[in-house]
Parts: structure tokens; C-alpha cells; sequence
């Protein structure tokens, strides 16, 4: 029996494709895909999983038709709105799929978050977000679907709250089990802590450790992965709520803070990003995986990188003064000798001169040494 019209929903999400295609389009966060190639990939997993489900074979003629009548609009052929009726029956439709996910059995997350993405997407375009046609009921449910097929996973996580009684409060969701200064101390939560409250030398900490699936103890579990702790973190502490959140236990302690300092990270393939970190060897070798050396850049500015990174087969990151440099590596400011944070402008300097990744090769990379 066909549970999804999957035809009418290719034609609701090609037409919505279209409306987006020739009207305003979201903010484009740096070095991310296109709106419309994100929306082509969401159609198509959307497409082939309500086919999978149905026991039936996906038909690419409709992601061929989706590429015809969009390519279509961009010459200039009139695109007709869409009418509430479908942008109705493509949202139950959604819902639907999303429903028969939940119950389908095996981790579906990663395809129910596809419609959570697809329908934040269509909730950022007026003439569907202020329309009478379910969407809301939608993305709330696959939100709720997320949350609970979340807490039903055999996982570990720790939620860590920093600040005392008179605040300022930082709180948030971690992988694994924390439970001591130092490993706080490298969390994101942590570094957006030291980064809003500066004036803060003295963090109160209170580490909460939970388990999913309702295990009663950390046996059989494994520590949250990053998709886990998203859908945690968004859901915030409403999700301790959910069925199958078990709490182990937990411990309060002092965390006192390191001088933080701002930097700008460069990664292999990514553009160059700017983070608060410790100002401390540990932190450092951590950011870019063993050893440091640093190179000079300018009177106000050091570049500091892994020592031995070719010869760990590190891959290739950017053109430095001639030299290739292998592996993460960080752009921080130089004051009498010591490291500080950077300018403003030296910042943007740097961002722009780095902005253009070297393409990265799969696997570790191989360095030819040549000895004079």
C-alpha cells in the first residue's frame, strides 16, 4: 500500500525550488553548499526515501524533471505560485514520511533531519512560512522525532552548566563524561564562556552525566557524537525530559580560567575561522596535533603549526613564504615575545590572505624529504 504520493511531492518541492530560485534567497554562511543545491540534495533524499520505504525502486526521472523545470525558470519561462492546496498536501506529505521514518525501525535520523532542514528552509520564506498549510505542526514534529529517537540511543553525554548563584550562566550538552577543570576547559562551552565573560577569572561548574535507552550504567554505551550532541544542544535542557534520559550522577567543582586569547584556525579545505582559546601549550599542541613551532609573519604576528607535520603525513594546508605547511595551524598576535590576541585588522589580513584552501587529498599525504 503507497503511503506517500511521491509524485504530487516532487511537484510541490520542485515548484517551492522554483519560488526560492526567482524571489529573495537566505544569507549564504561562508564556504557552505548553494541554498539551491542543498535543496536539490534534500529533494532527492526525500524522493528516494519515501520509494525505499514503499519497496519500490526511486524513478530519477523526477529529480531530472525537478533539474529541467528549474533550469527552465532561470530562462526566463513564468513561474506560477504555488497554491495553498499543494503547499498543503507537500507539508502532510512530509509528514507523513517523517511518521513512517519513526516507525520504520534502525537509526532514520539523518533522514528525518534532511525534512527538519528542508522544512527551517521553507519556514524562511514568506509566502510558505505565513501560510495556513501545517508547516509549523510539521517542523515540530520532526523535531519532537529527533529528540526522542536520540534519547532511545545507547549513548553517554555530560551537561555542564558554568556560573554560580548571581550568574553569568553558560550551559550546554558535551560528549562522554566530564567531570574535571581540565577537560572543561577544552569544551566549546567553556571557550564561548571565557569569550563572553572575559572579566570572569573563576567559573563554579556543575557536570551532569546521563546515559539514553534508559541504561543504568555507563556499560554498553558509547560517548555522543556530534550529530547527538546537535540535536541535544538545540533542543537544550528540554530534552533531559525526553523517555530514556537516565542521569548517573555528577560533581561540582571550580574551574579557574586560563588567559584566553583570539586567533584565527586554519584547517586543510576550510576557510580560515576565528576562535578564543587558551593561552596555553596544552591548548595549542591540541589545536594542531602535537608539537608547535612557529613562524613569523609580521612584527605583530606568528603563525604556529605542528613541528613534525609532514613527517606525520599531515595534509597539505596553505603557501606559506614558499614552504607548504602540513596540518591545522593557528594565526596568533606576538607581544614581547609572547603570544596575544590579534588585531583586529591583522585578523582580516590573514583571513583574506588564506581564504583559498589547497585542494585536500584522501588519505595521509606523502612528503618528499630531499637532503643537500
Amino acid at each position: 500500500m503507497n503511503r506517500f504520493d511521491i509524485a504530487l511531492t516532487a511537484e510541490g518541492l520542485t515548484a517551492y525550488a522554483i519560488e526560492r530560485q526567482n524571489g529573495w534567497e537566505r544569507h549564504q554562511p561562508e564556504g557552505a553548499p548553494p541554498w539551491m543545491e542543498r535543496r536539490r540534495f534534500w529533494t532527492d533524499a526525500i524522493l528516494q526515501g519515501m520509494a525505499r520505504l514503499q519497496g519500490a525502486c526511486p524513478d530519477p526521472k523526477l529529480l531530472e524533471q525537478f533539474d529541467c523545470e528549474l533550469e527552465q525558470s532561470r530562462r526566463g519561462f513564468a513561474a506560477v505560485p504555488v497554491s495553498l492546496q499543494l503547499q498543503r498536501e507537500t507539508i502532510r506529505s512530509l509528514r507523513n514520511f517523517v511518521s513512517a521514518l519513526e516507525t520504520a525501525g534502525g537509526d532514520r535520523r539523518q533522514q528525518i533531519n534532511v525534512v527538519r532542514e528542508l522544512l527551517e528552509d521553507v519556514a524562511s520564506h514568506l509566502p510558505w512560512a505565513g501560510a495556513d498549510n501545517g508547516l509549523d505542526l510539521a517542523r515540530n514534529e520532526a523535531e519532537r522525532a529527533l529528540r526522542h529517537m536520540t534519547a532511545q540511543m545507547p549513548i553517554r553525554f555530560t551537561r555542564i552548566l558554568l556560573g554560580g548563584d548571581a550568574g553569568p550562566w553558560v550551559d550546554g550538552f558535551v560528549s562522554g563524561a566530564v567531570t574535571d577543570a581540565e577537560t572543561i576547559q577544552r569544551t566549546a562551552i567553556y571557550n564561548e564562556a571565557v569569550r563572553r565573560y572575559p572579566e570572569v577569572t573563576d567559573w563554579p561548574a556543575l557536570c551532569t552525566v546521563y546515559t539514553g535507552r534508559d541504561l543504568t550504567s555507563a556499560q554498553g554505551t558509547v560517548d555522543a557524537s556530534a550529530f547527538d550532541l546537535e540535536i541535544m544542544n538545540q533542543a537544550g535542557d528540554s530534552f533531559l525530559k525526553e523517555d530514556g534520559i537516565h542521569l548517573l550522577g555528577g560533581v561540582e567543582l571550580r574551574v579557574t580560567a586560563y588567559d584566553s586569547i583570539c586567533m584565527l584556525k586554519v584547517e586543510p579545505g576550510q576557510a580560515p575561522e576565528m576562535v578564543t582559546m587558551p593561552n596555553t601549550l596544552d591548548a595549542f599542541q591540541a589545536a594542531v596535533g602535537g608539537d608547535i613551532e612557529t613562524v613569523g609573519l609580521d612584527a605583530n604576528a606568528l603563525l604556529v603549526c605542528n613541528a613534525f607535520g609532514k613527517l606525520m603525513g599531515l595534509p597539505a594546508n596553505r603557501q606559506v613564504g614558499g614552504d607548504t605547511i602540513a596540518g591545522t595551524f593557528l594565526i596568533v598576535g606576538a607581544e614581547d615575545g609572547e603570544f596575544c590576541s590579534l588585531s583586529d585588522a591583522d585578523a582580516a589580513h590573514y583571513a583574506e590572505k588564506f581564504a583559498e584552501p589547497m585542494p585536500v587529498q584522501e588519505g595521509p599525504t606523502t612528503w618528499e624529504f630531499h637532503v643537500f
